[in-house]
């Protein structure tokens, strides 16, 4: 959209550049200095605008990757890899039941309830089926995942979706809320 943008501002202030030059001297006039003034902005501008684009796009890619992560931590029953991906206290809510977890401790007797006790008939791993990452400021991003759980014979036992809230920490992003859908 930008790109499009410079382009017509580009084509619409040509006349003005080719008309404004003086031409005994070779001198720009007031208009050729504007248009210069115009085409530098536009170009820091889309250049502001496609870092601040990298930024998110690592953002997604390093907050879809620490799912991942998270999800084969809960398959592997490694609860203390778990706990690593969370800031605490966190907020854990399903079936509209929250539960605020406020140490490593109390997470995993969360996690081990869930894996070990509440968990489909079977279940051997999970795999994200699709995302909606939303970045929500500087350090919050919103990741909101469909996935689906599988068996032993590789036969889909359940398709669960879930809003996974992370902040930005001394630059490590972690999860502080999750939210099942």
């Amino acid at each position: 959209m930008i790109k499009l943008r410079s382009f017509s501002l580009i084509v619409l202030f040509i006349p003005f550049v080719f008309c404004g030059q003086n031409q005994q001297t070779g001198k720009e006039n007031g208009l050729g200095k504007l248009f210069k003034k115009i085409v530098d902005n536009i170009e820091n501008l889309e250049s502001k605008t496609s870092k601040t684009e990298k930024i998110a796009q690592n953002n997604e890619k390093t907050i879809v990757g620490l799912w991942k992560n998270y999800s084969k931590s809960f398959e592997y029953k490694d609860y203390d890899q778990l706990a690593s991906y969370f800031n605490y206290p966190v907020v854990l809510s399903s079936s509209n039941q929250p539960v605020l977890a406020d140490n490593k401790e109390s997470l995993i007797r969360y996690y081990k309830g869930i894996r070990e006790d509440q968990i489909q008939s079977g279940y051997k791993y999970s795999l994200m089926d699709s995302y909606e990452f939303h970045e929500l400021s500087d350090g919050i991003c919103v990741l909101k995942v469909v996935y689906s759980r599988f068996d032993n014979s590789y036969n889909k036992i359940y398709t669960g979706s879930g809003l996974y809230y992370y902040i930005k920490i001394s630059g490590v992003w972690k999860l502080y809320a999750f939210d099942s859908l």
